[in-house]
């Protein structure tokens, strides 16, 4: 299979490495070299635009888009003119799904078709099988398909719907996490608040909450094995802002998402007024996602 791949953030770079490792042809480009190295040593075949990325894929091409949201207009400007008609271009970010819409509308007009695909699982997912949410016009997803078998863990890919219906029901699995990380945090933060009076060990807690209680899940494994890490304790209680939390406002706009709401309030609560919850959530956003985590010097 030959795949063209945009974008090498922490992401894209370990979903390039999967397919790389198991003998795909995947042409890619990145802004910053140095990641393009990094794929290069392991097969990926680095180029220096979408010129020479396109040139280089056999019809119909198909391009994957691993870039931030904001970035997705600017990156399919300037890779449109190398594509013709059957062409496909996923997006695999955290697109808003009416934009995902919107731009679907847009290169149909053109001839080119547009899948939304949401990804889930964080890095090790990316490197190992992801969850990917596919939106889209199903006769083109199943023209990909391959794309998608070979990406994603055992029974963790599927058409979800038309356009923007992967994105959307991403979008919405981003909040039910929230909801979930937030209801992890303010729990270990009360138990954390009566370590003293019941000599409470921290570390037995989340081991047993992290295999075979009705809590057990990839969060609560996370979380297991984030608080044996030697810098739990420098870990700041504040949660930097991320890149979905604009996201969740304009999805709590759409239902009554009340959990939704208070666990976004939390997040926001503690860049005033850090917490130990608000160390809780910082701690899993860096585990699954390598989001950025602020510690005392």
């Amino acid at each position: 299979m030959k795949l063209g791949f945009i974008g090498l953030g922490r992401m894209g770079k370990n979903m390039v490495l999967n397919l790389a490792e198991k003998g795909h042809r995947v042409i890619v480009h990145n802004r910053s070299p140095g990641p393009m190295k990094e794929v290069e040593a392991k097969g990926a075949i680095p180029t220096q635009n979408f010129k020479e990325l396109t040139a280089q894929l056999d019809s119909p091409k198909i391009v994957w888009l691993m870039v931030t949201s904001s970035a997705i207009d600017e990156m399919l400007k300037k890779l449109v003119p190398y594509l013709q008609q059957g062409d496909i271009v996923i997006d695999g970010g955290n697109s808003y799904f009416e934009d995902s819409i919107k731009r679907a509308i847009s290169l149909e007009k053109k001839g080119i078709h547009f899948l939304d695909c949401g990804t889930s699982g964080g890095i090790d997912g990316a490197r190992h099988g992801a969850c990917l949410m596919i939106g889209g016009n199903k006769e083109v997803f199943k023209k990909a398909e391959l794309v998608f078998k070979e990406l994603a863990a055992k029974d963790s890919y599927a058409h979800i719907g038309q356009s923007g219906a992967g994105h959307f029901v991403k979008m919405m699995h981003n909040g039910i996490e929230y909801g979930m990380m937030g209801a992890l945090a303010e729990g270990l933060e009360l138990i954390h608040k009566k370590q003293p009076e019941f000599n409470i060990d921290m570390h037995a807690v989340t081991k047993v909450y992290a295999n075979g209680s009705i809590v057990e899940g990839k969060l609560t494994k996370l979380l297991e094995k984030g608080l044996k890490r030697g810098d739990f304790e420098a870990i700041v209680g504040s949660v930097p802002k991320g890149e979905t939390e604009d996201e969740m406002l304009k999805l709590e706009r759409l239902g009554n998402l009340k959990i939704l709401r208070q666990s976004r309030l939390m997040r926001k609560k503690t860049r005033k007024n850090p917490s130990y919850a608000g160390k809780i959530i910082a701690l899993l956003r860096n585990e699954f996602g390598g989001h950025a985590v602020n510690v005392d010097k």
